[in-house]
This record gives structure tokens, C-alpha cells and sequence, in this order.
């Protein structure tokens, strides 16, 4: 039911925006680029923490609390990957630039099997700050809050 609920909201949200992606600037498209391509990269690794700039924090849809590029790195080594994304899907809502800053804000449908193999959907609102560092935008914080999802 949640899924139903989240899909739902989800569909509207990207109902209301349906024109942004054909608008967007020559830098919002490379910001845009660079958060699919680091969610390409790190989907599946739990390696997050590499796409991050340092003193940067990031919040996943189930945390508690913000977590350093450092905390992160370390639940990874300690953890390692605990599930298998199947399939995941990214829809943009809003980004913003200035200069050498940017905010995006998407939505995240994710397919997963969880640690103990079971299937899970989620949907995450997110919004990601990046920084660009020597001609490469990183991530200098993000939350992702969860939607909900199949239980």
C-alpha cells in the first residue's frame, strides 16, 4: 500500500514539473549529469563517501543522523554492502546554480533486496548540495528522506 501511496505521490510531484528538464541551463545539465553518474558509480558499493568533499555530511532516507564523509567510510568498512539495488530510478525536480554551488532536488525510486534477501521498494525525496572542485562537482552535503515503501 505504501508503494501504491508513494508511487502516487511521486507521479504528481513529477506532474507539476514536467517542463524543468528541457529548461535547464548548460550548468544545470552538468550538475544533473554529475549526481546520475555518482549514483551510478556508488548505487550498489557503499562508496558514498568518495564522491564527498571534505567536512562534507550526508543523511540517507533511514538514518538517524548526518553522517561525516569519515563516518560514512568507516560503516562501510565495517558493514560493507548489506543488499542488492535491482533497479532504481531518478527524477529531477529543481536545480539551482551559483557559480561554483548548486542544490538539486529529485526524487529516488529504488528496487532493492535487503540483507536478508527479501525485496524492498522505496521512494526518497532528496536534496543534494554540490560543490565544484577543480572542474568536478562533489557532493558537500545531502539528505534524502524516506517516503516510504513496500513493508
Amino acid at each position: 500500500m505504501k508503494l501504491m501511496i508513494g508511487a502516487a505521490m511521486m507521479a504528481a510531484s513529477l506532474y507539476a514539473y514536467p517542463a524543468h528538464a528541457q529548461e535547464w541551463s548548460d550548468d544545470q545539465a552538468d550538475v544533473w549529469g554529475a549526481v546520475s553518474a555518482y549514483w551510478e558509480a556508488h548505487v550498489d558499493g557503499n562508496t558514498w563517501h568518495e564522491a564527498m568533499t571534505d567536512g562534507s555530511y550526508g543523511w540517507g532516507g533511514q538514518s538517524l543522523l548526518p553522517r561525516s564523509r569519515e563516518q560514512m567510510a568507516s560503516f562501510s568498512r565495517v558493514f560493507g554492502a548489506e543488499g542488492e539495488v535491482l533497479h532504481y530510478q531518478l527524477d529531477p525536480l529543481a536545480i539551482t546554480v551559483h557559480g561554483d554551488t548548486a542544490l538539486v532536488h529529485y526524487m529516488a525510486n529504488i528496487i532493492e533486496t535487503n540483507h536478508k534477501g527479501e525485496r524492498e521498494a522505496n521512494v526518497e525525496r532528496c536534496s543534494d548540495t554540490m560543490v565544484r572542485e577543480d572542474g568536478e562537482w562533489k557532493f558537500l552535503g545531502w539528505g534524502c528522506a524516506d517516503m516510504g515503501g513496500d513493508d
